[in-house]
């Protein structure tokens, strides 16, 4: 691909521009218009990635590298309205990818222990990151399958078409998929009290 030719914009325009727009700058060779995209779905991105590896310091660096690929593949990019499915397919095959590569395996992390007795704050937050923490823990005893499905409905609030694009599955299929995933997620949980 020949090198893009960079053009400059007003960028006060740019934020009010949909993600459709935004990319079609960016294969103009913008590179604000991108900012604009990294900037507004930058958080979800990492969201995705750290629940697809249970992980968030690796989803952090994984979607880092996901915006390096579509910046290089912008032009690949055809302007659907389907961003999104886009930006999360291709952070999912990379996330399967690196799954694939290291073997991951959750890692439970050590608690330190300070000697002080705890505050209320603190004792809620410990709670709180317990029901998480077993909730992370039945999610990833799931299938790939149940656990991706899962990620992408509550996570990440794609809708089921969205979900099928970056599956490449029927609806049915990944209604299937949430619904079950949704019941094995409560057993596990109840078991696990």
């Amino acid at each position: 691909m020949p090198a893009p030719r960079l053009v400059r914009l007003a960028s006060g325009s740019l934020p009010e521009r949909d993600d459709d727009e935004l990319m079609a700058l960016a294969q103009a060779g913008v590179r604000e218009a991108f900012a604009v995209l990294v900037e507004r779905h930058a958080a979800r991105l990492v969201r995705a990635c750290s629940a697809f590896v249970h992980d968030p310091a690796a989803g952090a660096e994984l979607a880092q590298e996901t915006w390096v690929t579509i910046w290089a593949q912008r032009s690949q990019y055809r302007p659907e309205g389907k961003f999104i499915v886009w930006l999360i397919t291709a952070a999912r095959n990379r996330c399967r990818n690196h799954v694939r590569r290291h073997g991951i395996a959750r890692r439970h992390a050590e608690r330190e222990a300070t000697g002080e007795p705890p505050s209320a704050d603190q004792i809620d937050r410990l709670l709180l990151e317990e029901r998480r923490h077993r909730v992370r823990d039945a999610l990833a005893r799931l299938p790939d399958t149940m656990r991706e499905a899962l990620v992408l409905r509550y996570a990440e609030e794609l809708r089921y078409d969205e979900m099928a694009e970056v599956l490449r599955v029927g609806e049915s299929t990944i209604r299937s998929r949430v619904h079950h995933g949704l019941r094995r997620l409560r057993a596990l949980l109840e078991k696990h009290r």
